[in-house]
């Protein structure tokens, strides 16, 4: 549906919005901010890398009995419905997976891989003891180890002890992906933005050294997610030109932001995170809309499946507990990072070390032995029967409709319009309480329509497809419904198995780039796979999602998976960097004043995706 242009040519009131004046681009002005459900990743366009900050702020709380403190978790927390029952599956799938190890070829001469079984890592493991060590940084930076500042944030939060963090309230304000709305303390949207709006004053402030009086010359550029929810993004353009002051800004979506950073010009990019896994086909600098989809697993879940297999093994560490110690969490994502991998030709018991620093101080060194743990922690991603500690019933995102997006707020919203606009004079509203009423009709001729002023026709909608309109509005609401049983749920199912299971990574990507509209395009996106995300860096990923998808499609299309090399955690934030200073970009920006002017009009004309 599309606005009739009558009215800006009758009541000569419609008012144009103004192109972008063109101004420097200034690259140390630029600010991007990719923000995650674990990390932030902000700095200025002209740097080198990215700041990256835990994305979580601290409230000193005032302690009232009965009143538990509200602390989000750093990782996925484990399902606790029937603790038994899923130890009991998860031993069932870990030998499944176990057995399928067994089976692989590690050199020419066809010799199967030799797994070390667990009683003799645990052995090993039970017996090993903590060693004391000097501290890794100097003793000064760890003086204040407890604050009593009103607000924590970052190293802060993570030097927290269980104890500690009981004078806290600790909120992460993305979580899966979007933003953590919630029906518990600080879950409300706007407590969110308050948290965001904390959290990136205190990077810019504390961190680069921008002071937030200056930030009305600086423009901001925000990484967006794929699958994006239009309200969260209205509210996000408020935040940084209204209430944090940024001069202009715009928004990207991170896997167009990584194809900048990679320099392609097309592909598919997996975008593997904290919490989430994000699936987007783009061609030539636009997000194909039916290819995106967001999964809720993570690299957070594989740090939960990583502990699971090392406690079966005899972790040493026994007083590790991620759900209470935001320092154990990071330790677990520390050893996820270090000993996980993707080779098969590693097999074997493994040495390892780490080191930790204790509640009253002191740094300890512990050595582990790892066998196929660490290859299994990360085969999750292809056997999710392995997630299922941190849940069974996972949510699958992919971009909803307009009608499923409704904002009342939006004077452009499909269905504002369909409610509002005029169709001979009649409002759609009005007749769909005229075609429901169970007054009888004592005259079915047309009744008399009042003249259209210049008034009206600002409200005319016109269909693109419709010659003539029916006031029947039973015939319209079974139009809408079988529209509606055509497209929209089938794409959220179309990522799950038969027996309800969510699908595996390979199986994710096929489907996605499956539903691109062309064969050729198809061809393209499995010839060009990008790895990104913060949980990507596991060694031999991309080798092993290759070899999955290349016996899945047919003979003779090319499958090639491949990451940047760079971190691939940052590339997306190169990629917005690139961008924000390229000449093409100028059309892109949205000033303060213009956004307090038109509002979503103008981020629906400016946007670089689709709206």
């Amino acid at each position: 549906m599309q606005r009739s242009r009558a009215s800006s040519t009758s009541s000569g009131r419609a008012t144009q919005i103004q192109q972008p004046t063109t101004q420097p681009l200034e690259a140390p002005k630029i600010i991007v901010i990719h923000p995650g459900s674990q990390h932030l990743r902000i700095g200025r366009a002209a740097d080198l890398n990215p700041l990256t900050i835990l994305h979580a702020v601290a409230y000193r709380r005032v302690p009232q009995d009965g009143v538990a403190p509200y602390h989000d978790p750093l990782l996925p927390p484990l399902d606790s419905l029937n603790p038994t029952r899923l130890q009991a599956e998860f031993e069932e799938q870990r030998l499944a997976v176990s057995r399928l190890l067994q089976n692989c070829v590690v050199d020419e001469a066809n010799r199967l891989r030799v797994a070390t079984p667990p009683q003799q890592l645990a052995h090993f493991n039970r017996s090993s003891v903590a060693e004391p060590v000097p501290p890794p940084v100097p003793p000064e930076q760890h003086a204040n180890w407890h604050s009593e500042a009103p607000l924590l944030f970052d190293e802060q939060i993570l030097r927290l002890n269980a104890s500690d963090a009981e004078n806290y309230d600790i909120h992460f304000p993305i979580q899966r992906g979007e933003l953590n709305v919630h029906g518990g303390k600080g879950g409300s949207l706007q407590a969110t933005l308050s948290h965001l709006e904390h959290i990136w004053s205190y990077a810019l402030e504390q961190c680069l050294g921008i002071s937030l009086r200056d930030l009305c010359t600086h423009s901001a550029v925000l990484v967006v997610n794929d699958v994006y929810v239009r309200r969260h993004l209205r509210e996000a353009m408020t935040l940084l030109l209204q209430r944090m002051g940024f001069q202009r800004c715009f928004l990207v979506q991170d896997s167009v932001a990584a194809t900048y950073g990679a320099g392609i010009g097309y592909g598919c990019v997996v975008d593997i995170g904290a919490q989430k896994t994000s699936i987007a086909c783009i061609e030539d600098g636009i997000s194909q809309l039916d290819a995106r989809v967001r999964l809720n697993y993570g690299g957070g879940d594989i740090d939960q499946v990583l502990l699971m297999l090392l406690r079966k093994c005899g972790f040493p560490y026994r007083e590790c507990c991620v759900e209470e110690s935001y320092v154990d969490a990071q330790l677990l994502d520390e050893l996820k990072e270090r000993f996980c991998h993707l080779n098969a030709n590693v097999c074997g018991a493994q040495e390892k070390h780490f080191t930790l620093r204790q509640p009253h101080g002191q740094w300890v060194r512990y050595t582990i032995q790892v066998g196929d743990e660490a290859i299994m922690a990360p085969l999750a991603l292809f056997h999710t029967e392995l997630l299922n500690i941190t849940g069974k019933t996972r949510a699958v995102h992919t971009q909803q409709s307009a009608q499923e997006q409704y904002d009342c707020e939006d004077c452009c919203d499909a269905e504002y319009l369909r409610e509002t606009g005029r169709r001979n004079g009649v409002r759609a509203g009005d007749m769909s309480i005229m075609g429901n009423s169970s007054v009888p009709v004592l005259n079915s001729a047309k009744p008399p329509q009042p003249p259209i002023t210049a008034d009206d026709e600002e409200l005319i909608v016109v269909d693109q497809d419709e010659t003539t309109v029916s006031s029947n509005s039973n015939s319209q609401q079974q139009q809408q419904q079988s529209l509606q049983q055509q497209h929209p749920k089938s794409s959220n199912s179309w990522y799950f198995n038969a027996g309800g299971q969510i699908v595996s990574l390979d199986q994710a990507v096929i489907r996605s780039i499956g539903r691109c509209g062309s064969y050729e395009t198809r061809r393209k996106m499995f010839g060009a796979i990008l790895l990104v995300g913060s949980s990507a860096k596991m060694r031999g990923l991309a080798a092993w999602l290759e070899q999955r998808i290349s016996q899945q499609v047919p003979p003779g299309l090319e499958v090639n998976v491949f990451s940047k090399g760079m971190d691939v955690g940052m590339v997306a934030w190169k990629g917005a960097a690139i961008m924000s200073v390229l000449e093409s970009a100028r059309e892109l920006w949205i000033t303060q004043t213009e956004w307090q002017r038109y509002g979503l009009r103008i981020l629906r004309e400016r946007s670089p995706f689709l709206w």
